[in-house]
């Protein structure tokens, strides 16, 4: 069963951070001189904020809060330092995805906004995977 957990966790993990990987290294650079740029954009990111934010998030959660116990027995400090990264991704993600990406597409400044919260957002999201690392090797 924690076998399972750990796999679901993880693929779960590679899904939502390959996403952003995937979006901000292939499919933007891609795009950015094409006619159809913001429709494609807009449909990638809308598709991409609800599986990958969304769902993945909250699988993320339920899946962390039982690797917790099933490894560990229970919540340690680095798992509570991580919940605290993971509430300050959830707000940034959703105020990524439901203020300012979609005013980039009908204001030039929100683009920067939206642009650099998915920076941020990124980086967080790989030092989350670190921190799951750190965590299942004894941290």
């Amino acid at each position: 069963m924690k076998e399972f957990v750990l796999w679901a966790h993880v693929v779960l993990a590679s899904f939502w951070v390959g996403g952003m990987v995937f979006l901000s290294v292939v499919v933007a650079p891609f795009i950015r001189k094409k006619p159809y740029r913001d429709d494609f954009l807009l449909e990638a990111t809308k598709r991409y904020s609800f599986y990958g934010t969304f769902i993945t998030l909250a699988l993320l959660f339920i899946t962390g809060i039982a690797l917790s116990f099933l490894y560990h027995g229970g919540m340690r400090r680095s798992v509570y330092e991580k919940l605290f990264l993971f509430a300050v991704i959830l707000v940034l993600s959703l105020t990524h995805d439901l203020w300012a990406g979609p005013r980039a597409f009908v204001e030039p400044r929100y683009r920067t906004i939206a642009r650099y919260m998915g920076i941020v957002n990124l980086f967080l999201g790989l030092l989350m995977v670190y921190m799951g690392v750190r965590i299942r090797t004894g941290y």
